[in-house]
């Protein structure tokens, strides 16, 4: 018996569908997460499958699965099977094995399959298999980048979004950079830290000088909730809301100074402090845009982060104009609407050219 005898721990298993079959279509790809042990060891692998399971040499009866729940457990008893000693896997992240495919890229590389006894086998018909990184799995930023930045162990905190998908990683990069730039500028959102747990594709045991990876950043605390849920239960009037537009036209400014950009200003990016006052937040610039928000000529076919600095400064500017205009909109009987209102209308100017500047709308706010 070896001494270290292998294990598979299954994670999660999906499928994708042609959008352009019925409904009850046999899927395109089959793939199925988990975590390989051996010789203290552990390897994240995922097994993707292209085309029909009737490709893979393990249905002996003719039938195939046809509900998904049957082809899961069809697909989990094959992945079972192969004897993954014998594949070039990849440490400190995820391997992706890929069946059906021969024209993905990968090494190529023959597949050995377990009997029921867990003896290496080989089945009638050669399979192959291509090998390469997941290009779907998580680059994590060691904890060692961010020196300037307080480390909490993850254990310590509850997670409102636990996934982590590939594209968090430049965003918490930018957030991060955007946040050390910004350190100590009012109204801007502040970091108390970065959260850190040991490497999540950690292959071997011996390796003790790992150092722990970012997997999250802690903000302050706004206990005043979004500006969002203040004009969704029309409260405005409720506070000394006359400061905001001039606080988060600072702010922006502060971004435009440093030939940053915002690009996802909106009520629900936001907060309020306990004392009223407006802050700033997910100031990365690239998480995401919400189309709403987004002035007319850049929703077209390159994304709004990619355009040039110009392009994506009036796209703020116009933001800020339509933010102004939902506040004017819950207020009555105040003077100071009419030059919100105006102030609005240069912001949102329809020629992108022609906009009032966020530095020119301060002043005309401060000035009334």
């Amino acid at each position: 018996m070896d001494e270290f005898p292998s294990r598979t721990a299954l994670k999660s298993y999906s499928e994708q569908q042609d959008s352009a079959a019925g409904k009850h279509a046999e899927p395109i790809s089959l793939s199925q997460t988990l975590i390989y042990y051996i010789e203290g060891n552990k390897w994240w692998i995922r097994v993707t499958l292209r085309g029909p399971t009737a490709n893979l040499p393990l249905n002996n009866t003719g039938e195939q699965p046809t509900t998904k729940r049957e082809r899961r457990e069809f697909f989990q008893s094959f992945v079972r099977r192969i004897d993954y000693k014998w594949l070039p896997l990849i440490p400190y992240t995820v391997t992706e094995i890929i069946l059906g495919d021969a024209t993905a890229p990968g090494f190529e590389r023959e597949l050995k399959l377990n009997d029921a006894s867990g003896t290496s086998q080989n089945p009638n018909t050669t399979l192959k298999c291509k090998v390469r990184e997941d290009p779907l799995s998580v680059a994590y930023p060691s904890c060692e980048e961010y020196p300037s930045f307080r480390q909490i162990n993850h254990k310590e905190l509850t997670v409102s979004r636990p996934l982590y998908r590939r594209h968090d990683t430049e965003v918490i990069r930018k957030e991060l950079e955007n946040l050390k730039y910004f350190a100590g500028v009012p109204n801007i959102v502040q970091a108390v830290g970065v959260t850190i747990s040991p490497h999540p594709y950690k292959s071997f045991g011996w390796d003790t000088g790992l150092p722990p990876v970012v997997t999250g950043i802690l903000l302050e605390a706004y206990p005043g909730g979004t500006l969002q849920q203040v004009l969704s239960d029309r409260r405005v009037t409720e506070y000394h809301w006359k400061q905001w537009p001039i606080q988060i036209g600072i702010a922006l400014n502060r971004f435009h100074e440093a030939r940053k950009t915002h690009m996802n200003l909106n009520p629900s990016n936001i907060v309020l402090i306990a004392d009223g006052n407006a802050v700033l937040i997910d100031i990365s610039g690239i998480g995401g845009v919400t189309p709403e928000w987004c002035a007319p000529e850049v929703l077209g076919d390159i994304l709004p982060r990619d355009l040039p600095f110009e392009q994506r400064q009036l796209n703020d500017v116009w933001a800020y104009g339509k933010l102004l205009s939902e506040i004017a909109s819950q207020i009555r009987d105040d003077p100071y609407v009419e030059t919100l209102r105006q102030v609005a209308d240069g912001l949102m100017e329809g020629d992108h050219q022609k906009r009032m500047s966020i530095s020119m709308a301060i002043a005309q706010l401060k000035s009334t």
